[in-house]
């Protein structure tokens, strides 16, 4: 089968949660299929990358966007009712190259990763996938309701607008996916059962705990820290968590890890925090605490971090929100807080009982084995673009 692969993002490095995702599911479909990406870039994309992209896509093309056009697209999605989300990324000039593109590559099948993407394709009378990935309507709404002012009503806004478009697009397309049944119902869709489930993934065999790493750090925190339910979440761990557990243990450490950290993030660096930013192999992060923790309590999706740190057999702690999209039993394979009193109780738990950090470890990482395969995950998607793939013309 010929898929062709639409994403806001070139997939690669895998700094970024959809970028982990697409990437994934692009090596995995390409085990069967023909892959054909094209992908929009904010920045030029390192040949290096392009070409680790390559060993798993017949072809690729990579349209710039631009700053300029960027601000235009905003304006313009103002007085048209996009989303902001939509409108950064959608551009008229844009879109005739990329339906050109698609026409050359003739496919069998369109995947189209994000709502941001769905102005391009959605008038093509071929088959075709929309990944929601995750609700962006209620991240939006649970950012909104933290907001004061005019910021606040600027945030309403766009929940509304996102609102309506998730329901008016999953019609334009034969298929809807996303990340968790969490999601799923958080979108304002009459028709929500019309959107699979298709999770991520972990690969195990990257992510394990083999090496016998060096514990310099009590805890870590590990994600895209220009992302802002990370940042809210690292500001809550030195803000509101390290003092209560500083009582118990004086000299607790802490890393912060992750790309794009923001200046909010860096100023939390202190003789007890350590910010790195970004980091060449992230294992080393996971590998150097003895607890991941992630007091997460606004965002949407799924993350890959505490799948991840579990995989490592690293014991987690973070939010009941966060662990309804991952399923993970409470007490045996995973952690479970709300408040900062809770956390630092089963930090400290923890830390002061290496027995049931190891038990709880290998549990974690069992769990994932289990559950988290990107093979079967992917197999999922691949059932839904052959049951109704054939070639039509534009």
């Amino acid at each position: 089968m010929k898929i062709v692969i639409l994403t806001s993002r070139f997939p690669y490095p895998l700094e970024k949660g959809d970028k982990l995702r697409i990437y994934h599911q692009i090596k995995e479909l390409s085990q069967k299929h023909d892959i054909t990406l094209i992908a929009l870039c904010e920045q030029i994309v390192e040949n290096t990358y392009i070409r680790h992209m390559q060993q798993y896509c017949e072809h690729i093309y990579l349209f710039p966007l631009q700053k300029w056009r960027i601000a235009f697209n905003l304006i313009r999605g103002f007085f048209n009712r996009l989303p902001l989300q939509v409108a950064y990324f959608y551009s008229p000039y844009l879109k005739r190259l990329i339906l050109q593109a698609i026409q050359e590559a003739k496919p069998d099948h369109l995947y189209c990763q994000l709502i941001r993407m769905a102005s391009y394709v959605e008038a093509l009378k071929i088959p075709k996938t929309l990944d929601f990935m995750d609700a962006f309507s209620a991240g939006m709404l649970r950012r909104a309701n933290q907001a004061k002012g005019i910021f606040k009503s600027l945030l309403n806004w766009e929940v509304n607008r996102l609102s309506k478009y998730e329901a008016q697009v999953l019609l334009k397309f034969d298929h809807g996916t996303i990340i968790s049944e969490q999601d799923r119902n958080l979108l304002r869709l009459s028709h929500n059962k019309n959107v699979k489930i298709i999770p991520n993934g972990v690969d195990t065999q990257f992510f394990n705990s083999i090496k016998n790493y060096k514990k310099e750090y009590h805890i870590a925190f590990v994600g895209n820290m220009g992302y802002h339910p990370n940042v809210k979440a690292a500001k809550y761990l030195v803000n509101e968590i390290l003092p209560i557990l500083q009582e118990k243990i004086p000299d607790i450490k802490i890393l912060i890890a992750g790309a794009r950290p923001s200046a909010e993030v860096r100023n939390l660096q202190s003789e007890q925090v350590v910010v790195t930013g970004w980091i060449d192999d992230i294992r080393d992060a996971y590998g150097s605490a003895q607890v991941f923790v992630a007091p997460i309590f606004f965002g949407s999706g799924q993350q890959n971090k505490i799948l991840e740190a579990m995989s490592m057999g690293l014991p987690c702690i973070t939010t009941s929100m966060v662990n309804n999209a991952i399923g993970a039993p409470v007490e045996k394979g995973i952690y479970v807080a709300d408040n900062a009193d809770s956390f630092a109780t089963q930090i400290l738990q923890l830390l002061q009982n290496p027995d049931l950090r190891s038990k709880i470890g290998q549990a974690s990482r069992a769990f994932v084995e289990q559950n988290y395969s990107w093979q079967h995950s992917v197999s999922i998607l691949a059932e839904l673009f052959e049951k109704n793939s054939q070639q039509d013309e534009f």
